[in-house]
């Protein structure tokens, strides 16, 4: 349809009432849903001629036709845009990936025993204590340490439910790490006891925790252990920074989540900044190179799409961007889709407003130094992916799959499936598969029978792989593609096909028996190599686990290696792996193990010839 088109069809068939707009462009892809309290109004704006950004413009030069959903009320319409949203995922929309779920620690209380895990996407249990976010990677690791070296609660993840007492600690009741519950009645009093102090130091007490590393500190350097020592205060040191972060002006149980979006010519970024039990636990920025809308659209498509259920909300949500409504509104859409009242605050004076400006001043500080970088590598992928629909001559090209086989010498192969959609690692896409029908090492057969199976899911419209892809890369020269050419044409399927060729990174193609030479800096053989490399990346990982499986199960098959020997010998090369790869002389570094057993080992991996 033509713009005015366009026009004429809004004022003839939209009513002024609440409800949801689909935007789609010619190929009936969704590329952008928008919800409005007047319909007619908010989707003529789009098509009259009052100024646009240029964002819209670009929006709106891409729509063909429109779809449109009533609703009851414009809270309706809001829930209905967030649904709509995750499901069509359109270009012009926030979408924000699962890459930056952050890790919480959690206790669950029903546990015999019960241990620290560190989790994500954490679930609201009854019973289980969550604490978190902790924003930054690191921390969360060095905290359990630390925790663990001031309380020895237990490491394993045993089963102890309706088991009685175990006669002797495992190594790490021995040796202290542990205060092994499972052995006594009385260690199991100790045990709850002790890991109240630990629900304390997680809810911010940590006088009790300081004590007992100084005293610790303390004995380590009376025995001359230093660098022990060391270690402690540094965990001490840990805790004061933790301590440090406390927000005077905030209550103690003070959970709050701030949020602020910065804009630079058509480009917006959202802040989060977290505080837990009234501390700073960090920040995260979420760069929006093709979102679109006034910032107080942005931030709450953002905040309706950044909670993944009750667990993950706080007490408050403090943002200065918005008017009452949105206030309310907000509120209600949490309350309806993640079932838990939270607090939706708009400072206008205080210690929240401070926290607003200080978000606002941080969403604009790394807009301001990460725009310039986004943007180039943006355009490099954008000019990469119309250049090779033009060198291809195809029409479309948002979804790439490429495939490639891992195996050693035929055992434990498996191929991969990675998506690429708009130039970009789709992840949620990706897929494994063993081999089953191929013995030894034959890729060519390997390739045929994977690209078979996934072809027939997808004319099968089978789950997982029902889409179609626009473009298929192969790992390889033209007998992988002739290989492949021979499934599309047998299943009837006519997929665009191309092989990449490592040697010179050639692109074979299935009309021209020469291959397209392009040189290694040009955009399109930096963004075949991206997704080549990547299906070899998750090709080689899926190889390892499998084998890595393989190999532990056999360590328990070895003659005269017991629980403890196995132990010993994975905690000195690091893995199985790393043992099946050990000489006869190294093997006998590893306390327990002599000449003998060291040669039962190697045979075992390596066999008589060896």
């Amino acid at each position: 349809m033509t713009r005015q088109q366009l026009l004429e069809r809004v004022k003839n068939e939209l009513p002024e009432t609440s409800g949801v707009y689909i935007m789609k462009n010619i190929d009936d892809e969704v590329i952008y849903v928008g919800k409005a309290k007047a319909l007619k109004r908010r989707v003529k704006s789009y098509f009259d001629e009052t100024p646009k950004t240029q964002k819209t413009y670009a929006l709106v030069s891409n729509i063909d036709h429109f779809d449109y959903i009533l609703t009851n009320s414009e809270l309706d319409a809001f829930s209905l845009e967030s649904n709509l949203i995750k499901k069509y995922k359109p270009k012009y929309n926030i979408l924000l990936k699962d890459d930056k779920s952050f890790p919480y620690l959690k206790i669950d209380m029903k546990e015999k025993f019960p241990r620290l895990q560190i989790v994500r996407l954490p679930k609201s249990e009854q019973g289980v204590l969550l604490f978190g976010p902790y924003v930054t990677g690191t921390r969360i690791s060095e905290l359990v340490a630390l925790i663990k070296s001031a309380y020895p609660i237990r490491w394993c993840n045993k089963n102890f439910e309706g088991k009685n007492s175990q006669s002797k600690p495992c190594l790490y009741g021995e040796i202290g790490k542990c205060l092994a519950p499972c052995v006594s009645v009385e260690n199991e009093t100790k045990y709850m006891e002790m890991l109240d102090n630990v629900v304390a130091f997680l809810n911010g007490k940590t006088s009790d925790i300081k004590k007992k590393l100084k005293k610790k500190m303390d004995e380590q350097a009376e025995v001359l252990n230093f660098e022990e020592a060391l270690v402690t205060r540094n965990q001490i040191k840990m805790i004061e920074a933790i301590d440090n972060e406390l927000i005077t002006s905030l209550a103690s149980d003070a959970d709050i989540d701030v949020f602020a979006v910065a804009e630079q010519d058509e480009f917006y970024n959202v802040n989060v900044m977290m505080l837990r039990k009234g501390k700073n636990v960090g920040q995260v920025n979420y760069p929006l190179p093709d979102a679109v809308g006034t910032k107080t659209e942005i931030l709450m498509s953002f905040i309706s799409g950044f909670y993944k259920d009750s667990a993950t909300l706080p007490k408050e949500i403090v943002v200065g961007a918005f008017g009452e409504d949105e206030r309310e509104m907000l509120a209600g859409f949490i309350l309806s889709n993640l079932n838990k009242a939270v607090k939706i605050t708009i400072p206008k004076i205080g210690i929240k407003t401070e926290l607003v400006k200080n978000a606002e001043k941080n969403a604009e500080e790394f807009l301001r130094n990460s725009k310039a970088r986004i943007e180039k590598k943006q355009k490099a992928t954008i000019e990469a992916l119309e250049n090779l629909k033009m060198l291809l001559g195809l029409k479309r090209l948002k979804r790439m799959e490429c495939y490639d086989i891992s195996h050693i010498s035929g055992e434990f192969a498996v191929a991969s499936m990675v998506v690429f959609e708009d130039g970009e690692p789709a992840y949620k896409e990706y897929r494994k598969f063993k081999i089953k029908t191929v013995q030894g090492n034959d890729d060519y057969a390997s390739m045929t029978e994977v690209l078979t199976r996934r072809l027939t899911d997808m004319i099968e419209c089978k789950e997982n792989f029902s889409k179609r892809p626009d473009l298929i890369v192969l790992d390889g020269g033209f007998g992988q593609l002739h290989s492949v050419q021979k499934v599309l044409e047998k299943l009837d399927v006519d997929i665009p096909l191309i092989s990449l060729a490592e040697r010179n990174e050639d692109i074979c193609t299935t009309f021209s028996n020469e291959p397209v030479s392009l040189q290694k800096s040009n955009n399109v053989v930096k963004l075949l190599q991206r997704i080549r490399d990547e299906a070899h990346r998750f090709a080689i990982t899926f190889h390892r686990q499998l084998r890595g499986k393989s190999l532990k199960a056999s360590l328990d098959e070895i003659e005269g290696v017991g629980a403890q020997k196995a132990q010993a010998l994975i905690k000195h090369f690091k893995s199985v792996e790393g043992i099946s790869k050990a000489s006869k002389n190294d093997l006998m570094k590893v306390e327990g193990i002599g000449e003998a057993l060291a040669n039962v080992i190697y045979l075992f991996y390596h066999g008589e010839n060896n």
